[in-house]
């Protein structure tokens, strides 16, 4: 196999990120086979048509069914909404095609726990928990390997975004119970729960509540027309895990001025600090004051280097696919590190019973 070829359903923001990474992979890394953008699917063939062949598709279509028939591609990549990835994945499978998909797998544990009854053990596949590829969480993780702030205590994380704090922000699927699942809990809480896990080992436990801040918006743009909201805008939550290490999660989506991925891990000799949005590094803070040389993991090379990169998440997206990339051609290196569509259901378990916790109240 020379080339990889892509099927790219969806035109958002984070499919226009798969494309650029998909894009300048070649430029930036020397690989055992091209990754090609061969059809993209989306609602707007017609509008999109001129764009997307600029971009280097083949073939532009609305039906994912047609264009898997055809056989030229290799690889789906899926940024749908949450709700229809289901059925997409599914299809991808039926057509033997390779699938990298967008986080969460679903829209709720329930429907992942079924979806993965239909995908073989085995199968080709990564799920898009792409901060285990962030520059600073590669480093994390080798120091906590080697043992370097000694036994885990305790990790705090705080995920904060801003978008939603106007009132006025219309509808969106984001906004849909019934396409997304959740609100804040489920688009960004997913990425924190799932660190944890990567970074720790399974959940003993996982408790939380969730609010929702704005609780109407209107249903289009300029519309006045309202429209109740059923997913939450914040969302806190402990945990512990099965090898006892405490701490707790607080995300958000209405933060406005405090953007931030900070994640706070203490040890007996010390601690890590760092912000996802900000650093590649982490912060080492230790009792003894002073520090041996720092590993750095040999997964560092799945990043861009500092002359090619483009920006820390991008980059993160980048490093995510072109793991996934040489996965497809036979590469077995950091398979520990490759996150699949059973890791998202780990999580997502959790967030669907703190969901209905509240749901109760």
């Amino acid at each position: 196999m020379s080339k990889l070829g892509f099927t790219i359903v969806g035109f958002g923001a984070i499919a226009k990120t798969h494309m650029v990474a998909l894009r300048t992979m070649p430029i930036i890394k020397s690989l055992p086979v091209t990754p090609v953008l061969d059809t993209l699917v989306t609602r707007r063939p017609d509008t999109l048509r001129e764009q997307a062949e600029q971009i280097g598709f083949r073939h532009v279509t609305s039906n994912l069914q047609e264009a898997l028939a055809e056989g030229t591609s290799q690889a789906i990549s899926i940024c749908t909404p949450n709700a229809m990835h289901a059925d997409q994945v599914r299809l991808a499978v039926s057509n033997q095609l390779a699938i990298y998909c967008e986080k969460p797998v679903t829209e709720s544990a329930v429907q992942t726990a079924s979806l993965l009854q239909d995908v073989p053990v085995g199968y080709p596949q990564q799920l898009a928990f792409v901060f285990r590829y962030h520059p600073a969480v590669l480093r994390t993780r080798a120091w906590l390997q080697e043992d370097i702030i000694g036994d885990v205590l305790q990790c705090k994380i705080s995920y904060m975004r801003s978008g939603y704090l106007n009132a006025n922000r219309p509808v969106s699927w984001r906004l849909s119970d019934s396409m997304s699942g959740g609100g804040a809990i489920t688009d960004i809480g997913v990425h924190a729960l799932d660190l944890i896990r990567h970074l720790f080992g399974e959940y003993k436990y996982v408790e939380g509540k969730t609010h929702t801040f704005v609780p109407r918006r209107p249903t289009a743009a300029g519309s006045a027309e309202m429209t109740n909201i059923n997913v939450d805008d914040w969302a806190t939550m402990t945990y512990e895990t099965e090898q006892g290490v405490r701490g707790q999660v607080e995300v958000s989506r209405i933060a406005l001025g405090a953007d931030e991925f900070r994640i706070d891990i203490v040890g007996s000799k010390g601690s890590i600090i760092c912000d996802l949005e900000r650093d590649t590094q982490p912060s080492l803070h230790l009792i003894s004051g002073s520090s041996s040389t720092l590993p750095v993991p040999d997964a560092i090379q799945l990043l861009p280097d500092e002359k090619a990169t483009m920006g820390v998440f991008q980059d993160s997206h980048f490093a995510a696919l072109h793991h996934f990339v040489l996965r497809q051609a036979g590469d077995l290196r950091w398979t520990d590190i490759a996150p699949t569509l059973a890791d998202g259901y780990a999580v997502e378990r959790w967030i669907d019973h703190i969901i209905a916790s509240q749901s109760r109240k």
